[in-house]
């Protein structure tokens, strides 16, 4: 692919991403205060069990939409994608009991731009720039974390809460559907053989034969595993101690959002030629083992802001290698179900790890959730300095040129 036609599909992609994590940040400002606003107070232990349902949800869309995504194209799943993720956002704005929101998760079968974003980028990218090129696409999704805030709460003071996770559902189909059919270019076509009819047998083989598939899968199963043990108890229990309205939910999505950008723009340049990709992944589980233990210590809300800032640009920066050594794993005709198989193990991570945390909050205390983000994060780094092969693959590779347009 040229280099003209590459930096003209990213820039649709960056578009997409940007539209896409705009709903995903407005409806994250809200959604807590959704939760607060309920005809019976939802406890700990029912977020948890709202949030591994969604999870079982997302899990057995990752694998559907894997397959049909390498069967039928990335169009058509981007389209999907969107329409029943407007229709969650929209029914949120309608629940108001523990029954509603669980019913709701079914809809999240279809949260899949993500993972489908991951397969198109690597269409258009080589190994070598693929870590860089996911990084880009952080620049859309760090700006949409300053907007999302400021529209959801302007929307939700002008109006009521409700009103503004609605216009959420609405906004972003409204936004997304067009650049979808109109914007977004075709990167490859699909063999016939492959569009025949669905294979999910096809998975087993892949993970048994491909020892850089599974290491990167059990990677991702770490990271995932302590961030959602992090993220559960950061946001609805250590967070809410310290929030006061709206505007503090704002603030911590305008620092991951500076995060970021700070990551992509001036820290990642200067690691990405200076250590290889190993390294780098060693350097980011450090910093994440070091935030996840530096939560137990914060007492203020800009302490937590601190911490916040820490892990989301480490997190990315792992997230991001390792979206690289999973779609390099694999050939171009099976590189939906790759990133399938991610997206899968990624959400039933996220189905087990409330269950635990929200327990252990219950019965023990919250500090203990902290501490095992960062024991997993201890074993992630072991993993990857003593049985990790392929983290070097793309070692002495030129870093790419390219820019968004």
């Amino acid at each position: 692919m040229s280099l003209t036609k590459q930096k003209r599909v990213l820039s649709v992609l960056c578009l997409i991403y940007g539209i896409w994590h705009l709903g995903t940040t407005w409806t994250t400002t809200l959604l807590s205060f959704l939760q607060w606003d309920t005809t019976e107070v939802l406890t700990i232990v029912d977020l948890g069990y709202i949030q591994s349902f969604g999870a079982l949800c997302n899990a057995v869309g990752a694998l559907a939409i894997g397959q049909m995504t390498d069967s039928i194209g990335p169009k058509f799943m981007f389209l999907f994608a969107t329409v029943l993720t407007s229709l969650y956002y929209i029914g949120l704005s309608m629940s108001y009991t523990w029954l509603g929101f669980l019913m709701l998760q079914v809809l999240r079968i279809g949260y899949q731009l993500d993972s489908t974003a991951e397969m198109y980028l690597a269409t258009v990218t080589t190994e070598s720039e693929r870590t860089r090129a996911l990084m880009i696409l952080t620049i859309p999704q760090a700006a949409s974390m300053f907007l999302g805030p400021i529209i959801a709460s302007r929307v939700a003071v002008w109006t009521t809460l409700r009103t503004s996770q609605f216009f959420c559902g609405l906004v972003m189909s409204a936004f997304l559907v067009p650049v979808l059919l109109f914007m977004l270019p075709t990167t490859h076509s699909i063999p016939r053989l492959a569009s025949a009819r669905l294979r999910p047998q096809d998975y087993w083989p892949m993970l048994t034969r491909n020892g850089a598939l599974r290491e990167g899968l059990v990677l991702r199963a770490l990271l995932v595993a302590a961030y959602v043990c992090y993220e559960l108890i950061a946001r609805n229990y250590l967070l809410r101690s310290y929030m006061k309205g709206a505007g503090d939910s704002a603030e911590v999505l305008i620092v991951m959002g500076i995060s970021l950008l700070a990551t992509q723009f001036a820290i990642l340049p200067i690691l990405q030629k200076r250590f290889t990709p190993k390294t780098l992944l060693q350097i980011a589980i450090t910093a994440l083992i070091i935030s996840y233990a530096g939560a137990n210590f914060t007492t203020s809300l800009y302490q937590f802001l601190a911490i916040t800032a820490l892990q989301t640009g480490a997190y990315a920066v792992a997230y991001a290698e390792s979206c690289t050594q999973i779609t390099s794993a694999v050939e171009r005709t099976d590189l939906g179900k790759a990133t399938g198989f991610a997206s899968m193990t990624q959400w039933l991570t996220h189905f087990v790890i409330p269950l635990y945390t929200s327990h252990l909050v219950q019965h023990w205390h919250y500090t203990y959730a902290f501490y095992t983000s960062a024991v997993l994060m201890t074993a992630a780094l072991g993993y990857v300095t003593a049985f990790a092969k392929h983290s070097n693959a793309r070692y002495q590779t030129l870093l790419p040129s390219m820019q968004v347009a």
